[in-house]
């Protein structure tokens, strides 16, 4: 009996310690994006070489920042393009994008497309899986590409900034708190 009044403090504190050393896997880093942007980036992960933004980005205009993790399976951009769009015309943005997001892909589950306030600014965000199949007159057979995004916009300074985190759907589980944590570390100057 005096032996269980002794093994619970010890156990107790044995599993305080070991809490307090582990750090979360996706801890955040305040990084500045341009003179007027700054976003928590995961500690882990590492700007796009030009290579691989040449991959992924086949547009004429590229993204202003993109990160990736170190298996290059999750990434995190930033874009921007001119506009005549005002803030106050979100709730139009937000229709408008919609279509643009439901065209770029064979299936769209959304999950969230609300206009929400992060740090003082409105941002349109969506949250959706999606799937992209083959080509059916694929040389070879592929399997559907199936994604998990977190897109957000917003209008500042007459321009569109795009923030956009996407990875597998197998692993939206993992990181969805993450890029929750990331979208709603933005902060617009």
């Amino acid at each position: 009996m005096i032996m269980n009044k002794n093994i619970k403090p010890l156990i107790f504190l044995s599993l305080l310690l070991l809490c307090s050393f582990q750090r979360p896997l996706n801890d955040l880093i305040k990084t500045k994006i341009t003179e007027n942007i700054e976003v928590g980036i995961p500690k882990a992960f590492q700007p796009m070489t030009e290579e691989l933004m040449d991959q992924r980005y086949l547009t004429a205009r590229k993204p202003i920042a993109a990160y990736t993790n170190d298996r290059q399976t999750v990434d995190f951009t930033v874009s921007t393009s001119n506009t005549r769009w005002r803030p106050s015309d979100l709730p139009i943005l937000k229709d408008f994008y919609k279509a643009s997001l439901l065209e770029l892909y064979d299936e769209v589950s959304f999950s969230r497309e609300e206009v929400e306030e992060i740090n003082g600014k409105n941002f349109v965000v969506f949250e959706f899986s999606s799937i992209v199949r083959p080509e059916e007159n694929a040389l070879a057979p592929q399997q559907p590409i199936r994604k998990y995004t977190r897109i957000q916009y917003t209008v500042h300074n007459g321009k569109t900034l795009v923030f956009n985190f996407s990875s597998p759907q197998a692993q939206q589980q993992q990181w969805e708190g993450t890029a929750a944590e990331m979208m709603q570390s933005i902060q617009i100057k």
